[in-house]
């Protein structure tokens, strides 16, 4: 695979006439190799996040923060942008250095070939973690009586239930966090939530994800249960554990939406889900369009999600996007030897002004996607989604032109102490405020459209930055061969390949641990960590495996003995 694997020593190859090829030998850029490889492994780090913060994931810990929240948003805000950029550079290098046959069989036998034997082994894994984490896990205290009777839909039971002195209606489960009424409207129980309501159940209690039943109605197409909680008097303008209002949940894709509630064992139909919250966006006085796909005849909106929603790809997504990239480079390579790219004036790309052209031009898919999240939508469907794949291509496309631009001196990242400082402590706290007012700083800009736009633009902002800044602090700190990095290099396509299915059934077996939230998240993160390293030493690194993603590796003299 073109983004994590090590390439061999950069030499001139022999270029016959007229085919495009190095003009002199390219020095090993082991500063940008080692970058790859931590833009891959800041994966791990924000997958094992994700279960101790509020954003919707398949496990949910007993002791979430804020704190990773944040820690979310600042990796899933440059990580990716990061990779393809540097990918996309990589991939210009090995066109100049093996022509476009050698690229792609190159990228044939690193990504496509991965990305197919992950569908069949890594894919499959996923889903049956994904049924194991829907279960009890070690950790767990016996849940409530009145619970165990809403997830039956016992009607008669929950009654009984209510009935008995001192009962605690809101009593939240300790598995999964969520209280009786939000766990009837999930499941669509609509006289189980009756009778909950007229037993003065918390309207705006929340469960563990901060989502309140009525954010659940919204999400799943719950018209009849919305109903009642507004007639109730539930809160319309309550927020989520990531700032958005039921209203701005009824705008989430169907597959997004069929994917998390499949996790948890519900099954959705399109059809009903769309009309179910078109009907809560007239009880709410919002507009009926709820949907992008809403609009569309049901055959159309069923092979839209089908091929656009589906999670076939789950985190392997990033090889479907650049088995499409290298297509799209074939055009691009035909029109660089035409316009001969590399004479372009290196200002354009490697100084400060670029961020002239490339923050606005970011924004434009940006502004495309959804809002309610610091950074890019995802696209794990059969196909990419055009605004998240356009996202991407910008930064793939920027890194080819890089490439072009013999940037030997370090030109683009000089600037590195400022790019990252402004970044982190400017751009960053302002952009994810906007977003879901986090550190409740900056007011929100009464227009929308206006908010949305400064919102995308400061995204865009702060991607770049990183990355610019990035490219300059290791090209200060790592430009030096090391063997240890080169190992590192080598071993992170293996680890995030692989590392999901045991991240989340390690993050469901610690789940409800009464330990510290970061306790948790440090064993999770170094003991997987430290399993597959051992994995890609004795299992990947010299076998047919190692030489499938990485080439061939031969043991040393003294660790063959």
């Amino acid at each position: 695979m073109s983004s994590l694997t090590i390439e061999p020593p950069l030499v001139t190859p022999v270029v016959s006439p007229g085919e495009p090829g190095l003009k002199k030998p390219v020095a090993r850029r082991h500063d940008l190799d080692a970058l790859r490889a931590i833009a891959m492994l800041l994966g791990i780090v924000l997958h094992v996040a994700l279960s101790f913060s509020t954003i919707p994931w398949l496990v949910t810990d007993s002791r979430t923060s804020c704190f990773y929240n944040v820690l979310f948003s600042v990796i899933h805000g440059f990580r990716m942008p990061l990779f393809f950029m540097l990918s996309g550079f990589f991939t210009a290098m090995l066109w100049r250095k093996r022509t476009l046959k050698g690229l792609v069989k190159q990228r044939v036998k690193r990504i496509l070939l991965p990305l197919v034997i992950g569908c069949v082994t890594i894919v499959p894994a996923m889903w049956a973690v994904g049924y194991v984490a829907s279960r009890p896990s070690p950790g767990q205290s016996e849940g409530s009586t009145i619970y165990a009777a809403v997830v039956a839909g016992d009607t008669n039971s929950v009654q009984a239930e209510l009935q008995k002195p001192g009962i605690d209606v809101d009593a939240a489960d300790p598995a999964s966090g969520s209280t009786p009424l939000c766990t009837a409207v999930f499941l669509g129980q609509t006289d189980i939530v009756e009778l909950l309501i007229d037993a003065n159940a918390d309207l705006n209690l929340a469960n563990r994800d901060k989502a309140s039943p009525l954010h659940i109605a919204a999400f799943m197409g719950r018209a009849q249960e919305a109903r009642m909680l507004l007639a109730a008097g539930a809160d319309v303008d309550v927020k989520d554990g990531t700032g958005q209002t039921p209203q701005q949940l009824l705008s989430i894709d169907f597959g997004t939406t069929a994917f998390i509630a499949g996790s948890l064992g519900v099954q959705l139909d399109e059809q009903t889900l769309m009309a179910g919250r078109k009907e809560i966006a007239e009880q709410l006085g919002a507009e009926a369009d709820v949907s992008s796909d809403g609009n569309q005849s049901g055959g159309n909106a069923a092979l839209y999600g089908l091929l656009f929603q589906m999670p076939v790809f789950m985190h392997l997504w990033f090889l479907a996007f650049l088995c499409w990239l290298v297509v799209a480079f074939l055009i691009y390579a035909v029109v660089a030897n035409a316009v001969k790219i590399e004479r372009l004036p290196r200002w354009l790309i490697c100084s400060p002004a670029s961020l002239l052209w490339v923050i606005p031009l970011t924004t434009l898919p940006l502004s495309l996607m959804q809002p309610g999240i610091f950074g890019p939508d995802s696209s794990v469907g059969l196909l990419p989604i055009p605004a998240v794949f356009g996202y991407y291509a910008i930064f793939f496309f920027f890194g080819a032109v890089y490439w072009d631009m013999n940037d030997g001196q370090g030109q683009l990242g000089r600037w590195w102490p400022i790019s990252l400082l402004v970044a982190m402590f400017v751009v960053f706290p302002i952009g994810l405020d906007l977003v879901d007012g986090t550190f409740g700083i900056v007011p929100r800009i009464e227009d929308s459209s206006t908010h949305h736009l400064v919102s995308n633009l400061l995204q865009a902002a702060f991607a770049w930055l990183m990355i610019f800044g990035c490219i300059g602090l290791f090209r200060r700190t790592l430009s030096g061969e090391s063997k240890a990095l080169r190992y590192i290099s080598d071993s992170s396509y293996w680890l995030y390949l692989t590392h999901l299915p045991l991240v989340i059934l390690a993050q469901w077996m610690v789940r409800d641990l009464e330990v510290p939230a970061f306790l948790k998240f440090s064993v999770v993160l170094v003991v997987i960590s430290a399993f597959l390293l051992l994995t890609y030493q004795y299992l990947v690194r010299y076998t047919a495996i190692g030489r499938l993603l990485n080439g061939p590796r031969s043991r040393s003299p003294l660790a063959s003995t």
